[in-house]
């Protein structure tokens, strides 16, 4: 089950000994935010996709948030919601990518879940983008190996209105990795197109989720990182090392990355001992 464990941008932060441990964190919000879940700036470009909606079968059954919204997995992705919504009291169009230490601490997982999470307010328009080329984790958990996607945009071979597909909502958008061909992923990353693309997600949705492949499997993230408003980082309880973890964070803020915060994964009912403004959650993520 995931949970939030609070921001781990700035100076102060850092140092935090909770970071690491799996403790989950209910920081208080310190922003005015009543406006951010009414008064949405509108996007200032209309957005229309010509390809076919995603049936409902190809959503994989982990995206609890979708196959089961009403359960206390679905809850804990909307309190983070809530967070993204609390930290964002102006409303403006925001790109978050999400990473973690290591693969299978259940990133992708979490990206799917939040995102319908999002969906569900209806006056957002949300997407999710996979720019994990090599495991392909979202395009494969959206049964969409065959579309074209990110890759091809980065080629300039299509427009991102090509590739997006809508996810049985229409508020709700996937742009699945696409085919790398003959180009390397950093080849595709560090290229001007990216630039141009995560200008046109700005400009075309109110929040994107950004796949990355982990911050200890390859360095595409610091090409990721930079060009999105802040970095969530998935913690697998009992699964993701101390010392790494806390290389990982900061390995992102030596470069410059702001870490919105850390969602805890795969904590269970013997973790449920709980101290003042802390609380874990039952269950797991796969």
């Amino acid at each position: 089950m995931p949970g939030w464990a609070g921001p781990a941008g700035g100076e102060s932060q850092a140092g935090d000994p909770r970071v690491g441990r799996g403790d989950l964190a209910m920081l208080p919000a310190r922003e005015p935010f009543a406006e951010s879940f009414v008064k949405i700036p509108p996007l200032r470009k209309p957005f229309a996709v010509t390809a076919k909606p995603l049936a409902k079968e190809c959503v994989d059954p982990r995206v609890l948030a979708f196959h089961d919204p009403s359960c206390a997995i679905a809850e804990k992705y909307r309190a983070v919601r809530t967070r993204l919504l609390t930290n964002n009291p102006s409303g403006s169009a925001r790109i978050h990518a999400v990473t973690s230490t290591l693969r299978q601490e259940g990133r992708t997982v979490t990206v799917a879940n939040l995102a319908f999470s999002l969906a569900e307010l209806r006056h957002l328009r949300v997407a999710m983008i996979d720019l994990d080329f090599r495991q392909r984790g979202l395009t494969r958990m959206l049964q969409c190996e065959n579309r074209p996607g990110a890759a091809e945009v980065l080629r300039c071979e299509k427009r991102l209105a090509d590739v997006c597909i809508p996810v049985v909502r229409d508020n709700l958008h996937l742009v699945p990795a696409g085919h790398l061909g003959d180009a390397g992923p950093n080849d595709l990353l560090a290229g001007d197109p990216i630039s141009e693309l995560f200008r046109e997600i700005g400009e075309r949705y109110h929040y994107a989720l950004v796949d990355t492949p982990p911050v200890h499997t390859c360095a595409d993230i610091g090409l990721i990182g930079p060009l999105c408003h802040s970095v969530l980082v998935v913690i697998r309880m009992n699964r993701t090392p101390e010392p790494l973890l806390l290389r990982s964070v900061k390995m992102l803020q030596a470069n410059h990355m702001v870490i919105a915060g850390c969602i805890v994964a795969g904590v269970n009912s013997e973790t449920m001992n709980l101290n003042d403004g802390q609380e874990l959650c039952p269950g797991g993520l796969h």
